[in-house]
């Protein structure tokens, strides 16, 4: 797996580890990263996961609070991804 993928996965078991409420900001993140892990586990080109990273973008910008830890780490993640494409 290369690094995107164990970022992925250490934010994943970061999320499931905490408490969230039903349809809160990690519970989403959590169901957005699930799906990228298995994308990336079915492919290792980058571009075919664009439309899921896009998702996942567009979530990080308008629903997650932009000075939390969660919008630091994925972020980390959107970050990388553009720099494998």
């Amino acid at each position: 797996m290369n690094e995107l993928g164990k970022e992925i996965v250490a934010l994943i078991d970061k999320l499931e580890s905490s408490v969230f409420p039903g349809g809160s900001a990690g519970q989403i993140a959590l169901s957005h990263l699930k799906r990228l892990l298995a994308g990336l586990e079915n492919t290792e080109d980058p571009h075919a996961l664009e439309s899921e990273f896009a998702e996942l973008e567009q979530f990080w910008a308008s629903s997650v609070a932009w000075c939390s830890e969660l919008s630091k780490d994925i972020e980390k993640i959107i970050i990388m991804h553009k720099e494998l494409l």
